[in-house]
């Protein structure tokens, strides 16, 4: 395991991500989460996209890729001549220890270097539901199909502001989420037009499913909705300067209040569900 220091050059990319902390609670949310719904959502799979192994001379890129974990998790299941590469357009929460075969640095997923074209087998993309406008989306996946190699793959996993939640502080809580959506001109439908928005890139073997969370049929609910909690939990002292800039509050205690009644709703399993998208396409092989 070799000590390095990350990039350091911020990239000048007017951000739009809702979620802003930079906290060491942040960094362990973020790691918790990614495991998570690893878990959950993929059977624990962290390349998800069917028969698709990497060999040795492969690159695999994980775009926002956060702390990383992502990232180093999948370097220890893949040979040690894969290729790894990890962005963000922050290195704050990059790691500093990591493998030989494994690279971090600042760029945005709009913009990425013309020398990466056709580089890449395999994507990794999740939950930038919160980041990106409808135009950005549009550049995003324009330049992930760039980088990737005919027969390539990009693996998506999103999330969108929840609106069939008809009661208490969790509609509260779903409100506020949407208006802050729509005061940074992001993209509350992306779980439903992820895979038209893939179509219309030019992917191909577009795959989509859509879960919502708790899964009351799960043979592990309870395990399911406590994770759930955890996530809705965790988000909010995250999106307090989003939530405040909505109008709906009127200070942080209104939304510290806000907490502790999301807090009590979810004492009653099964109550709410969360949607999630796990999406997988391919560049075509020409």
């Amino acid at each position: 395991m070799a000590v390095k220091s990350p990039h350091t050059e911020e990239h000048p990319f007017v951000s739009h991500y809702i979620l802003k902390s930079h906290t060491e609670e942040e960094r362990e949310r973020l790691d918790w989460q990614n495991q998570h719904l690893t878990q959950v959502l993929c059977d624990g799979q962290l390349i998800y996209v069917p028969k698709f192994s990497p060999d040795p001379g492969d690159e695999i890129l994980d775009s926002a890729a956060g702390t990383g974990i992502w990232l180093l998790d999948v370097s220890r299941k893949v040979h040690s001549n894969v290729s790894l590469t990890g962005i963000d357009i922050s290195q704050r929460h990059f790691p500093t220890q990591y493998p030989q075969n494994v690279t971090f640095a600042v760029h945005t997923v709009t913009n990425l270097p013309e020398s990466w074209s056709s580089r890449f087998s395999l994507v990794n993309q999740r939950l930038i539901f919160g980041a990106l406008t409808h135009e950005q989306w549009g550049m995003a996946l324009s330049e992930l199909y760039r980088i990737l190699k005919p027969g390539g793959w990009i693996q998506l996993l999103e999330s969108s502001p929840e609106t069939s939640i008809s009661s208490g502080s969790m509609k509260r809580y779903a409100d506020a989420f949407a208006a802050a959506f729509v005061n940074s001109g992001l993209v509350s439908n992306l779980t439903e037009t992820l895979d038209q928005r893939l179509e219309h890139t030019g992917f191909v073997n577009v795959q989509k499913r859509t879960t919502a969370l708790p899964r009351l049929d799960s043979q592990d609910v309870d395990f399911e909705f406590k994770g759930q909690k955890r996530l809705i939990m965790a988000s909010i002292p995250t999106l307090k300067p989003a939530f405040l800039a909505t109008g709906m509050f009127e200070s942080e205690d209104e939304i510290d209040a806000l907490h502790k009644g999301i807090d009590e709703e979810w004492n009653a399993p099964s109550q709410f569900r969360w949607h999630y998208t796990v999406a997988y396409a391919q560049k075509p092989d020409i």
